[in-house]
């Protein structure tokens, strides 16, 4: 097992008519025995990513290194890591143990420990029953499950995994999650793990590097990225259903810091709080000319509540609910465009009519209109500072 440190990683590839950037001046560390996710949409770099770690490509610039050892021009052969592929590679003329010490046998281990090693990370796997089959006569799980033994049997210094669970049906992944993640445990092994999910992501790793164009946008641990996002793309992609997101402004006809959202006649106030002093704030945010360029205000859909329209911040019209078993999902739609908010319970509500939402007031995130940067959070409102009446809201309701 070993630390993983990347610096200054950037590849450029020469494609008709130029050259195009697939990582760029990436920099990140994997301490030993951790498990780190790449997490972001396709073409965002994770998987070149992983293969210049991995030694599958030559990086255009910058260094590779497990521990203090420079890996950068090694061959991926003499890394000493195991993989595992989204395509599932088994030797099908081999039987299934056969295919778990063969990378024992290409370091010309003894056949009886090689054998032996092979049964006992089979036992850890929970597949001893599938050790004399043919992988042409295992289900797409059970095969993965030998892939990622094989893998595990080397003792490898690192698993370095590129979308492995692709193509397996839900409940299988959920299955194959929480083995993952036990043998990972079990073994004490370094990972570096490529996925779009970000449920993978979030159950599996220590660490998440959230990726967008090239770049890492957020490296955190998992309720960091959530609970935390730097800016807009991390706090919409980490999250389901996705973030909503409206524009927003900061008002200047109070003494506070606040936000002001207009829903069609509905118009919402909201102060402005972060950890930092207020002078700090000013100071780091240069609120006074955001206010000219503009903020976007974000609410995730569990942060939000249906109920009456003359109860709720504003209205919108319930367009249609999605059942997701223990809740709903519903989409609403609103002078603003589409509104998703997750439900407990819809008995009480009817598609294509007019409700209320709430915002659980202390849950929104304040961005950059311009950069996407996260530059604070709402808080509760002082009702005798801000609004035209007594709330905090002003509206013209139906």
């Amino acid at each position: 097992m070993s630390e993983i440190t990347v610096e200054d990683l950037r590849k450029v590839y020469d494609v008709p008519g130029g050259k195009e950037v697939a990582v760029d001046d990436i920099n990140l560390t994997v301490p030993d025995t951790d498990f780190l996710t790449l997490l972001g949409p396709s073409g965002c770099g994770k998987t070149t990513t992983l293969r210049c770690i991995a030694g599958l490509e030559s990086p255009t610039s910058g260094e590779v290194y497990y521990d203090d050892d420079r890996m950068t021009d090694i061959l991926a052969q003499e890394r000493d890591i195991s993989m595992v592929f989204q395509e599932i590679a088994l030797y099908p003329h081999m039987r299934c143990i056969d295919n778990i010490a063969y990378p024992l046998k290409v370091r010309g281990v003894p056949k009886g420990e090689r054998y032996e090693r092979a049964r006992e990370v089979a036992a850890i796997l929970e597949v001893e029953e599938l050790i004399e089959k043919y992988p042409a006569e295992l289900s797409g799980g059970q095969r993965q499950r030998i892939a990622i033994a094989r893998a595990v049997v080397r003792q490898p210094r690192a698993f370095l995994m590129d979308e492995p669970m692709t193509g397996l049906d839900e409940k299988l992944k959920v299955r194959m999650r929480k083995e993952l993640k036990r043998v990972v445990e079990e073994t004490d092994q370094t990972v570096v793990y490529v996925t779009h999910s970000q449920e993978e992501a979030m159950m599996l790793s220590d660490w998440i590097a959230v990726m967008n164009v090239g770049e890492i946008e957020q490296l955190g641990t998992p309720n960091e990225v959530y609970e935390h996002p730097n800016n807009k793309f991390v706090a919409t992609f980490v999250g389901m259903p996705e973030m909503n997101v409206w524009p927003a402004e900061v008002d200047r006809d109070v003494d506070e810091e606040v936000c002001r959202i207009e829903i069609g006649d509905d118009v919402i106030r909201l102060p402005i709080r972060d950890e930092a002093s207020h002078s700090e704030r000013k100071e780091r945010t240069s609120w006074d000319q955001r206010s000219d360029e503009g903020i976007e205000v974000g609410f995730r859909p569990q942060a939000l509540a249906l109920t009456s329209p003359k109860e709720g911040d504003f209205t919108a019209i319930l367009d249609l609910v999605e059942p997701m078993g223990e809740n709903d999902l519903c989409y609403l739609d609103t002078a603003l465009g589409e509104l998703r908010v997750v439900e407990d319970d819809t008995s009480r509500l009817e598609e294509n009519t007019r409700v209320g939402v709430q915002l659980n007031r202390t849950a929104g995130y304040v961005f950059d209109r311009h950069d996407g940067s996260t530059v604070a959070r709402t808080g509760e409102s002082q009702v005798s500072a801000v609004g035209d009446e007594s709330t905090d809201r002003a509206r013209t309701d139906d």
